[in-house]
């Protein structure tokens, strides 16, 4: 390892998040075993049923796994970058391009413009009231970090330490 590099993991979910993830995983998994009951027990056999019948429990999956593949999973310093860990695509922040760092304090005045607003967490494209636009890969809104580039760019993320994540970036910056 470089003698730079260190990991910190993202923050445990806050309770919305918690909340969300836990109702949509009942709710998404429920409605496809209804509807798969449905189509195979009680309706007619019919090609649309067989369609609807594999259709829902697709669509389901898919709405469950995909905003885990963009979840954050845990922040990477090295040498000359800030790695945001995802699943799918990492994000690399490079220190040069970094001209401010700050905790950052959620507000309810926010329009989700792209992403998820719940479900594994804060993902995509926010606009805050107070901030304007704001990319977020955050679990708990309680220990966000507010990262803005040299073009204006902001990203919202939430480590486990905030307070330790923060002296790591400035000590990199």
């Amino acid at each position: 390892m470089i003698e730079s590099e260190s990991y910190y993991p993202t923050a445990k979910y806050d309770g919305v998040v918690r909340n969300v993830t836990i109702a949509l995983w009942i709710l998404l998994i429920g409605e496809s075993v209804f509807f798969v009951y449905l189509f195979y027990t009680i309706l007619p056999f019919s090609s649309l049923s067989m369609v609807i019948a594999v259709f829902i429990p697709v669509l389901s999956i898919c709405v469950l796994l995909i905003p885990y593949l963009f979840k954050p999973k845990g922040f990477l310093f090295q040498s000359k970058d800030l790695i945001i860990q995802r699943l799918m695509t990492d994000i690399s922040l490079p220190y040069e391009e970094i001209s401010r760092i700050e905790r950052g304090k959620w507000s309810w005045k926010v329009v989700r413009l792209g992403g998820s607003g719940g479900l594994y967490g804060y993902l995509g494209l926010f606009h805050f009231f107070n901030l304007g636009r704001v990319w977020m890969y955050a679990t708990n809104r309680n220990k966000l970090v507010l990262i803005e580039l040299n073009n204006g760019k902001r990203y919202a993320i939430s480590p486990e330490d905030v307070e330790a994540f923060i002296l790591r970036i400035n000590e990199l910056v």
